[in-house]
């Protein structure tokens, strides 16, 4: 046995064995503890916020939002009954959630000089976007997941509302849909999206007009005018998040 061996002390195999365990809880604890998105890039800024909204972090945790929060790729934003929140993102994109919405921040990704590419998925309630500089420069860069299609922008001005399925003793009860409205562009220009789904798709290139996706199992319907009062009701969800009384988005 050489010199630095005999320098090392005695310890049993049951010792070894609890210390691996306590550096495995110690580790699980400290990962625990990060926020959401620590090591992640900040995607957007709350700029607007009426009543309670959160990032879901799982294990029934949340982390409270407030004006001026950040948000990442991968958070999973939520508003509460009665709540409205306004998100502007780095590439100039803003959104808005209604009361008892759901999104998550599924992609955000930028190279040393740009956003490269961005998606979110709407799992429930009312929501309106308007596109910024990347789907102007890049349009197939961006998309925006609903339950029952996907929404392809393209410098685009967009509302709509998606609806959750409904189970009872695991019996669907209703089944997931959407409606989704184009509407006029903020700068008078030429829009439209693509909204399609594995059943189908459309082309919505006409502001007021729509579609609506009325189960899982179904193509988009044809595009028909949206009734203004669906129209108004569903603005009047949103109205007190809007992109005019936000300011610009400043990240740190």
């Amino acid at each position: 046995m050489n010199a630095m061996t005999d320098r090392l002390p005695h310890t049993s195999p049951n010792t070894g064995r609890i210390a691996r365990r306590v550096s495995a809880v110690l580790l699980f604890l400290a990962c625990a503890s990060l926020p959401a998105g620590a090591a992640e890039n900040p995607a957007g800024k709350v700029t607007a916020l009426e009543g309670e909204a959160w990032v879901d972090e799982g294990f029934w945790s949340k982390k409270e939002l407030e004006v001026g929060s950040i948000v990442y790729a991968g958070d999973t934003v939520q508003t509460d009954d009665d709540s409205r929140i306004n998100m502007r993102f780095l590439d100039e994109t803003f959104f808005t959630l209604g009361p008892d919405a759901k999104m998550t921040i599924d992609a955000y990704d930028e190279d040393e000089n740009a956003v490269v590419s961005f998606g979110a998925s709407v799992l429930r309630g009312a929501f309106r976007f308007v596109s910024g500089l990347l789907s102007k420069k890049k349009p197939e860069a961006m998309n925006v997941q609903i339950t029952t299609a996907t929404i392809g922008v393209r410098g685009t001005h967009v509302a709509g509302e998606v609806f959750e399925r409904q189970e009872e003793n695991g019996v669907v009860t209703r089944e997931a849909s959407a409606v989704v409205t184009l509407l006029e562009d903020e700068n008078g220009a030429d829009t439209s999206i693509l909204v399609y789904n594995d059943y189908g798709s459309v082309v919505v290139d006409e502001p007021g007009y729509g579609t609506e996706i009325p189960d899982e199992h179904s193509p988009p319907s044809p595009v028909r005018r949206i009734q203004l009062r669906s129209i108004e009701n569903l603005m009047r969800a949103l109205r007190n998040a809007t992109r005019s009384a936000t300011p610009r988005l400043k990240l740190p």
